[in-house]
């Protein structure tokens, strides 16, 4: 699996890209070393900690380390973090977690759209990143009351994003 996430990481990521990470980069409750040499291995810019990066001492990593962050972009704001459970109350945008996974894609499917709910667990996008334009040009194609179950369900039902 770790092998597969790398090589399609390589296949979808761009050097200029900006890459945030949502959590759990290895399973590493420890020492954080595993999180930090697989972390490096992607290139990536920002990670919003996962429960599974719990041995990472932030202050000690080479890289940022958050909570969340929130993004902008075509107009909508979107804020990003591990668990959906720590989106503030009173957050009116759109969130991007992860953490579910495919687990309960009932209650958290790829795209909720009335919740304004998006899962990019690893499992729902067939162990791929997913670009912040290609998420504006789904949710721009989701009819309201969309529930969508993952990657593939959205290019059958909305076509190829």
């Amino acid at each position: 699996m770790n092998q597969t996430l790398l090589n399609r990481h390589y296949e979808t990521v761009g050097e200029s890209d900006t890459v945030v990470h949502l959590g759990d980069v290895a399973m590493d409750m420890r020492d954080g070393q595993e999180t930090i040499e697989y972390f490096e291995r992607l290139g990536a810019d920002l990670l919003l900690r996962g429960n599974h990066d719990t041995g990472l001492d932030a202050d000690a990593a080479p890289f940022p380390v958050l909570r969340a962050c929130t993004l902008e972009h075509e107009g909508r704001e979107f804020y990003c973090t591990h668990r959906p459970q720590d989106v503030p109350d009173d957050w009116k945008g759109w969130v991007i977690h992860g953490h579910e996974h495919n687990n309960n894609p009932d209650e958290f499917p790829f795209v909720a759209y009335d919740a304004k709910r998006i899962n990019v667990s690893c499992e729902l996008l067939n162990y791929r990143p997913i670009a912040l334009q290609t998420l504006s040009g789904i949710l721009d194609a989701c009819p309201v009351g969309s529930r969508i179950r993952d990657v593939d369900t959205a290019r059958t039902e909305l076509g190829d994003e």
